[in-house]
């Protein structure tokens, strides 16, 4: 009887060390999500201004189209 409790007592402590792992895996992959959704958040800021620009290099081609007409 007595072996069989230690084996208990080893099998309990086994499925604490695993789900510790589990939770430690999921804090660190919620780390590195976090890191690329700012990075995807700059990315965008980025593509949004190069967007304007365009926009502004357009217009401004338009005038100067107009210009020599």
């Amino acid at each position: 009887m007595f072996f069989s409790e230690e084996l208990k007592i080893l099998d309990d402590n086994t499925v604490k060390y695993m789900i510790d792992q589990l939770e430690e895996e999921v804090k660190e992959q919620k780390a590195k999500l976090s890191e690329k959704d700012g990075l995807l958040s700059e990315k965008d800021a980025t593509i949004a201004n190069k967007d304007s620009e365009i926009a502004q290099l357009r217009a401004e081609l338009e005038k100067y189209k107009n210009m020599n007409k």
